[in-house]
């Protein structure tokens, strides 16, 4: 009897341990004692326990106000200003299951006014922000960063809510690397979380951030997409045992699922890119899906081949175009293009005539012609104007405009370091392009369509002691008045990383502080890439012949091409520039995409391209 009465006492004491040892959440400090609006506060303290989402009741409070979390650890947590949080002093608690901690004091200020061309600048938990941003219908921003960590930012900046990805779906933490954010026309928007385990999920959040359900597929990477169709369903192409191209209506319901042929089964270095729609006949509807992707399994004999795919609606596939290699060092990579034409576009790397970029017949896959620039390292996805011109960037250094039948407009060169590529207004009158100016600080330069001449850049500021650089390509407005822009900075440590969404206005009034050019050329240095007369006029060439454009007469400028740029990727190799040799239907052996034996200094190297005389321009149809 004395024994069963121990075992009892024994079992009622660890019963009752946890809560007995469990304390209160305690705040020893605060990153900052004073925050803007929507602003970023890192609380350190002790005994914080789990994230919201994991167990129940958890949150922080601001003025008594629950707002929006990212990262929460039991010692740390990253909190952010919500648009309801009022102005002025005010005070800062955690609370958990235990009970709350001590009232730290806290001031909440206004958002600053805007910087220029920066109308305001978001802190996000993650380092980067790797895909472009999603617009709502109202003008809502929301972007996923790489933690996993979805964020909804008013037209003004204030934060409306933030999803934390991961921890919704059960999990201690996550990637949000898994595509693009898609916005419905009814606000709701699409994403994909990686939870850091076998499976991947596609996240549907309503417009006020609740969640709406999860799309759950085991032991699979998104291949692109999500991607929200002209008929309003959500499309998401992964790669899983019995996975392809889904089509899944805004309910959550699956509508069909296409392993396609060759199977999705093994995506492998270019994927998680966004997922396009275009007609398969000129001025007909957009009836077609389209993307790319190297598959990671043996086909026919080719490793890891790299295919052009394209779907009907109906979820049948209309072709699959074996491209030759697309890996290289732009990112993003393997990402496709539909001009207003129907036509699809994708750069890849091939022996003999390495980096070009290739025109695509919408019905069958077949390729209509091709550019091969020169220097020809890398070629970026091109842009569209609404008359069929592209876009389109080569060796980190060069913005080029295409006709629709693939012959030069004109060309310009740029300052080396671009890795990125062009976003278009919708208006096709100012591209906006990413720069590293060789030296370790980001930028964000503007260019006029219609010649190429440079209008304004942004410098970007260090932080921290090193750079940020943008992370994906800008996104534009449906006006076209302003541009969203993400940067990344490298270096920072390990826990309190962070990177920074930028609203960017277009047609601002320029600032004192702001490079601005004149009629083209650089702020009162002579172009490398050609002369230019005392009114500085761009040195830009037009057509096969390099006739002038209105401007001086060009000189082809010295030129050499480099190895692959190194640098951040998405799911990616780190940026290496492989391809197969031989024809369209050869696969051949891997092979540099370079045409110099040199491979390191990635970043001064594209510092060189006109140390080599001579151009060609090559079309073959």
């Amino acid at each position: 009897m004395r024994l069963v009465l121990q075992f009892s006492t024994l079992c009622a004491v660890l019963a009752i341990a946890p809560s007995v040892l469990a304390a209160p959440p305690h705040i020893t400090s605060l990153s900052s004692a004073s925050v803007t609006q929507n602003g970023r506060v890192r609380i350190a303290g002790a005994d914080f326990g789990k994230a919201p989402g994991l167990v129940q009741g958890a949150r922080v409070e601001i003025g008594g106000v629950p707002v929006a979390t990212a990262r929460w650890e039991d010692t740390a947590i990253s909190a952010y200003v919500t648009q309801d949080v009022p102005l002025g002093d005010t005070t800062l608690r955690v609370i958990t299951s235990e009970g709350a901690s001590e009232a730290v004091p806290l001031t909440i200020e206004p958002l600053p006014p805007p910087d220029g061309r920066i109308a305001w600048r978001f802190q996000v938990d993650g380092m980067s922000i790797g895909h472009r941003s999603g617009i709502g219908p109202d003008g809502t921003v929301i972007a996923v960063d790489a933690l996993g960590f979805v964020y909804a930012l008013a037209p003004d900046g204030l934060l409306k809510w933030i999803h934390d990805g991961p921890r919704q779906a059960g999990h201690e933490h996550g990637s949000g690397s898994e595509g693009p954010v898609a916005v419905g026309a009814d606000g709701s928007s699409y994403v994909g979380i990686d939870p850091l385990g076998p499976d991947l999920q596609l996240h549907a959040l309503a417009p006020d951030g609740t969640l709406k359900w999860i799309l759950n597929e085991s032991w699979a990477n998104t291949v692109s997409g999500p991607a929200v169709g002209p008929e309003g369903d959500v499309y998401w192409a992964v790669t899983a045992p019995g996975g392809g191209l889904q089509r899944i209506k805004p309910s959550g319901e699956l509508v069909w699922s296409s392993a396609g042929e060759p199977s999705l089964s093994g995506g492998y270095y270019e994927r998680s890119h966004e997922l396009l729609f275009g007609p398969s006949r000129a001025n007909g509807p957009n009836d077609q899906a389209y993307f790319a992707v190297t598959l990671g399994d043996i086909y026919h004999g080719m490793p890891t081949p790299p295919f052009l795919f394209g779907f009907g609606l109906d979820g049948q596939q209309r072709f699959a175009t074996y491209v030759q290699s697309m890996s290289g060092s732009f990112s993003p990579r393997g990402q496709v293009a539909v001009g207003p034409d129907g036509r699809v576009y994708l750069s890849s790397w091939g022996l003999p005539d390495g980096w070009g970029l290739h025109a695509y017949e919408p019905g069958g896959g077949e390729r209509v012609w091709s550019y091969h620039p020169d220097p020809g390292n890398v070629v970026s996805t091109p842009e569209f104007d609404a008359d069929g011109n592209l876009y389109v960037m080569h060796d980190g250094a060069y913005l080029t405009s295409l006709d629709a039948q693939g012959s030069l407009r004109w060309e310009s060169w740029m300052d080396p370091g671009s890795r990125l590529g062009p976003s278009l207004s919708p208006d096709g009158d100012t591209i906006l392009i990413d720069g590293m100016n060789i030296a370790p600080d980001g930028e964000l330069v503007a260019y006029e369509a219609a010649t190429g001449a440079q209008l304004w850049k942004i410098m970007f500021p260090i932080e921290n002691g090193t750079y940020q650089m943008p992370s994906a390509r800008a996104r534009f407005t449906a006006d076209g008045s302003r541009a969203y822009v993400s940067t990344a900075i490298g270096g920072q440590p390990d826990e309190d990383v962070y990177g920074w969404l930028y609203a960017v206005e277009i047609e601002a009034a320029t600032d004192p502080g702001e490079e601005t050019e004149g009629e083209g050329g650089t702020t009162g240095e002579p172009d490398p890439g050609g002369s230019s007369d005392a009114t500085g006029e761009p040195g830009t060439s037009t057509g096969e012949t390099g006739a002038s454009s209105g401007a001086a007469p060009t000189t082809a400028p010295e030129e050499t091409s480099t190895g692959a740029e190194t640098g951040e990727d998405e799911g990616g190799d780190g940026g290496s520039s492989a391809g197969e040799t031989g024809g369209q239907d050869d696969p051949g052996a891997e092979g540099c995409g370079c045409r110099s034996a040199n491979a390191g200094g990635a970043g001064w190297l594209l510092a060189l391209p006109w140390l080599v005389r001579g151009r060609r321009r090559r079309h073959r149809r």
